[in-house]
Parts: structure tokens; sequence; C-alpha cells
């Protein structure tokens, strides 16, 4: 029995993303003397609403039990996931997210909600900038192998 590993998402990526999209933003507004005041309002706003983003995504931790995965959350509710109820996995990792050795996987259940949808209408859990995506991923594949899921496909 190997003892639980807990993971973390990756919150530094969130405020380099948040911080491009307000330079990007920022770059259309007109921006003068007059309009400064109400500038430095907007940039506090979209601040706070990162943070609360980033305070969310620091207390949410996946854990890697014997049974299956555990998603516990700081807002709302924590999610159980038994490997004998995984399918299908797939990560995603963008440009930023490799940078920052993290990625998404993605958790194709056979039965269930989820927390989003499959193009085949199956439900499908996000585990959001995970540390070494592809790692976690194989890691999930031998914990799933007992319970009969097919590895996935490679991608062409």
């Amino acid at each position: 029995m190997e003892p639980e590993r807990r993971l973390k998402s990756n919150v530094t990526k969130s405020l380099i993303k948040g911080t491009v999209a307000i330079a990007v933003l920022s770059v259309f507004l007109r921006i003068n003397s007059r309009t400064f005041p109400s500038y430095l309002l907007f940039l506090g706003f979209a601040y706070a609403f990162i943070g609360v983003y980033m305070y969310n995504k620091e207390y949410t931790t996946y854990t890697l039990g014997d049974t299956g995965i555990s998603i516990r959350r700081r807002f709302g509710r924590g999610l159980d996931i038994p490997y004998s109820n995984m399918q299908g996995l797939a990560y995603s990792q963008g440009m930023l997210a490799r940078r920052f050795k993290c990625g998404t996987v993605y958790v194709e259940l056979k039965r269930g909600k989820g927390s989003h949808r499959s193009p085949e209408g199956l439900g499908v859990v996000i585990l959001k900038d995970v540390p070494d995506p592809i790692g976690l991923l194989k890691e999930l594949e031998d914990l799933m192998s007992p319970y009969g899921a097919a590895p996935p496909e490679p991608k062409a």
C-alpha cells in the first residue's frame, strides 16, 4: 500500500496569464490624466478577481489514493473519483504551462457527471495546472489498469 500523493495547482501561471490579459486590454484603453484614476480602479478590481481565482486554485488539492482521486476545493464541493470509474485520459500543456512545468489532465468517466462533458457526452473531470502532467498521466494509467481501462490512444 503506497502513501497518498497530494498534488497542488500552479498558481503563478494564473497571475502571469491575468497580467498579460490586462496588459493587452490596456493597449486599447484611452488612458490620460483624466481617466487614470478610473484605470487604477479597473486594475484594482481586475487583480482582486485574479487573486480570488488564485486563492481558490491554491487551496484545490488533488489526492491520489489507493482507490481513486480525491479533489478538495476551498469553495465548492469535493469530488471522489474511483479508478474503476475512469475510462480515458488526456492532457494538454500550452507554452506557458511548459515554462512552469505544469499542465492539465482530463479524466473521462465511465459513468457520472464530472465537471465537464466530452464530445461523446461522457463526464470529464479536469485536473488543472498539475505538476508533470505526462508523469501523472502515466501514473494514472497504471492505477487504472487493474480495472480494465484502456490506455489512451496516441495523438497523431
